[in-house]
């Protein structure tokens, strides 16, 4: 596997900068907002594989819970959370970014940003440091990662500059990847249909 940074100054042109240790908790900041009435807010559910949704459209048609959400977590449009329990000793952070206010589960913490881009650090944390979090993770059955453990995770990050670099090139790549995914839904359509008028 090639390092990233050649992938990027060699397929888009930007220059490499180097990288340097930090510490996540000098990039995030704690968000604790709660809800004082039942329902303030339309309920979120945090997925390993469709991200932020709205609970409702996540368990459709079944009933979720009874109890009462008052206490719960407030996440706010661009802020962050991941379910702080694993079985499987994978953590994964998603961002809102489907309503202006949403509320969680205490079991999800949630964070903000003060100083690193967005799409570059939810990328970065979901796909560079997996080992860090499952080493500050505690518990022997189900495994525990607080947002303190997580802050104290040192990882390699580049200037903010460079990280709207890098972050734009991902969406360049996910916007063609999904450009030719939907060329080849319709060619699986078009095989199909012919297919079936033989």
């Amino acid at each position: 596997m090639l390092p990233l940074f050649y992938v990027i100054s060699h397929y888009s042109n930007l220059p490499f900068r180097a990288w340097e240790q930090r510490k996540l908790g000098d990039l995030v900041v704690d968000y604790v907002e709660k809800t004082s009435v039942q329902n303030q807010f339309p309920m979120l559910t945090s997925s390993q594989q469709k991200g932020i949704v709205l609970q409702e459209d996540y368990f459709a048609n079944r009933q979720v819970t009874t109890e009462n959400n008052i206490g719960y977590f407030v996440l706010p449009r661009g802020y962050f959370t991941f379910r702080s329990r694993s079985d499987n000793d994978v953590f994964v952070f998603n961002r809102n970014d489907i309503i202006d206010r949403g509320i969680i589960s205490y079991f999800y913490p949630v964070f903000t940003l003060k100083s690193a881009d967005s799409d570059f650090f939810l990328r970065r944390i979901n796909n560079g440091i997996q080992r860090q979090l499952s080493i500050q993770a505690e518990g022997t059955g189900q495994h525990v990662l607080s947002l303190k453990k997580f802050k104290n995770i040192v990882a390699m990050f580049p200037s903010e500059g460079e990280q709207k670099k890098i972050g734009s090139f991902f969406k360049q790549l996910d916007d063609t990847i999904a450009l030719h995914q939907r060329k080849l839904d319709t060619l699986k359509q078009m095989k199909k249909g012919l297919l079936q008028q033989m």
